[in-house]
This record gives C-alpha cells, structure tokens and sequence, in this order.
C-alpha cells in the first residue's frame, strides 16, 4: 500500500489556519456563520473528514460553535488561552488564579447514591447541595472548566455571596465560619461527557484533565467537594518548588 502524499495528511491544519485568520480580520464577524460544510469543502477542494477535523480545531479554540442543522456560529475573534497556573505553595495549588472568574448555571439539591456517597465520603441518602458553574478566564467567553461543586445543605447559602472570584470554601468560612482544616486533592485524566462538551463548548469525549478538591473540618467532617473537569488544552498545572536550607545538608 503507498503512503498517503504528505499534503493529505496536514490539509485540515491548512483549512483551520485559513479560517481562522478569516475570522480574526473579520471576514466572519461575531453572530454569523460559517458557509456550510458542504460549500466549505468545495471552497477547499477538501474531504468531509479534513473539513470535520478543521472545524473541530476551531471549536476547541473557542472560535466558534457548532450543532446539528444549525451549522458553525463565530462566537470569539480571538483563540481561548491556555491558562498555565504556576503553583509554589499549598495555597496556590487549591486556589485559581485571581484573573478567573465562576458563573453558576444551575443549583440543585441532591440525594446520595453509592458512587456519589463514595465521591463525598457521606452515607448513601444523604442530602447535599449541588451548585453547578462554568469558570472563565478574564476578557474570554469560552470557560476553561466546569465545577460541580456539593456543600452540605446549611451552607447552600453560599450562593448569595457577592464575590465570585473567591473558592467557594472561602466563601464558606466567610458567610459561616466553617474553616477547612484539611483539604484532599486528586487529579485525573478523564474525557468530555456529551453534557460536559455543551456546557465548555468543546467535542465529547475528547481529552480532559479532573481536579477533585474534598474540604473537611477540624473533626473530619467533609463539607465541600469541587469537580472541576478542563478541556485538556485550556489548562495546564506548572509546579514549582525549591529545596530549602536544611533539606541541602
């Protein structure tokens, strides 16, 4: 079998290029659409498969959206960043950078089953409030994550506090004064589900990196769980940290 022309194998990153300098200088402004796939592939002389794989470069970079019988809408001029956040303490590892902003879409209150009551390390039945939000870097409409966030419900409060900026857990010792005295971190590489993907505008199933936060207070008791799943290529953990003195001798 010959080997596929080299042109072949690069013409989708040539059609994404293409058009996103086409809507960068404003070609396509913000709120139109693209030309269908089907004209798009005749402009480009291209596959359906490179004009998919282009298309869905452009979704990833948060340039434009796109779903079924609707086509390609510009949603941004300029691609999403890659948020690097550089971590050198224990505080910078729980919290987000301060330029990062958490829009809540939904709140609900839930009952445990099995595999959530083993996520909260609670007993099964029990209730928890669900508060559900997407975090945006500052100046950019697409978000680099997606939080499920359960406080235990004394604290569903929390929703009324003014500043969005701030972890909720410090919202929480703030409004009640409730501290976390232990904090449990876990990260995973996980993949996008469908209802993840509508949410960061992003394809399902693609790659994603999980951060799970577990706040408890002095007596053990959790009272907070963060699930923040990111589009693997919008965030990035950079960990920087130096030997101290007595660990050089």
């Amino acid at each position: 079998m010959q080997p596929k022309p080299l042109k072949k194998l690069i013409r989708h990153w040539e059609i994404s290029e293409t058009l996103e300098n086409d809507i960068k200088t404003g070609r396509y402004p913000i709120g139109t659409l693209l030309p269908t796939e089907e004209k798009l592939c005749e402009i480009f002389g291209a596959s359906r498969h490179s004009m998919r794989q282009a298309l869905t470069y452009l979704v990833a970079s948060g340039l434009i959206t796109r779903k079924a019988r609707a086509g390609s809408l510009v949603i941004a001029t300029t691609s999403i960043p890659q948020l690097v956040q550089s971590v050198g303490s224990i505080q910078q590892l729980l919290n987000y950078p301060g330029e990062t902003s958490r829009e809540v879409f939904d709140t609900s209150y839930v009952e445990a089953d099995h595999s959530l009551a083993a996520l909260l390390n609670c007993s099964v039945g029990e209730s928890w409030f669900l508060i559900q939000s997407l975090r945006y870097p500052k100046g950019y409409p697409v978000p680099i994550c997606i939080t499920k966030i359960y406080v235990t419900p004394e604290y569903a409060g929390v929703i009324k506090h003014k500043n969005k900026f701030i972890p909720v857990a410090d919202q929480i010792s703030e409004m009640f004064g409730e501290v976390a005295d232990e904090t449990q971190i876990d990260i995973t590489a996980t993949t996008i589900s469908a209802f993840e993907a509508n949410q960061l505008k992003a394809k399902k199933g693609s790659p994603a990196l999980t951060v799970t936060r577990r706040y408890a207070n002095k007596n053990g008791r959790v009272f907070e769980v963060g699930i923040a799943t990111h589009p693997a290529d919008r965030y990035t953990y950079s960990f920087h940290f130096k030997r101290d003195e007595l660990s050089k001798k």
